[in-house]
């Protein structure tokens, strides 16, 4: 059988768990979902965008096309300082 190309870093020496990413209940988009800067999600469904727990994605573009997607951890309304 062929070995897989895919791997599963581990994070502070702890190896992650695999999971479905479909459980957000809350995606935000900025400034417009047809080209976004920042998504993004939260467990709960209204979550304040204070709340320190959104994982927040920023997208950077080389005209239309995206060319890095950078992730960070905070509040929606503080997503511009952690880039």
């Amino acid at each position: 059988m062929p070995e897989s190309s895919y791997r599963l870093p581990n994070i502070g020496a702890v190896r992650p768990k695999p999971s479905d990413s479909g459980f957000y209940a809350d995606i935000q988009f900025d400034a417009s979902d047809a080209a976004p800067i920042y998504i993004g999600l939260n467990l709960l469904k209204g979550a304040s965008d204070a709340a320190a727990d959104w994982k927040i994605y920023k997208f950077t573009y080389s005209g239309s096309a995206v060319t890095r997607i950078q992730l960070a951890y905070g509040s929606w309304t503080s997503r511009a300082s952690y880039f």
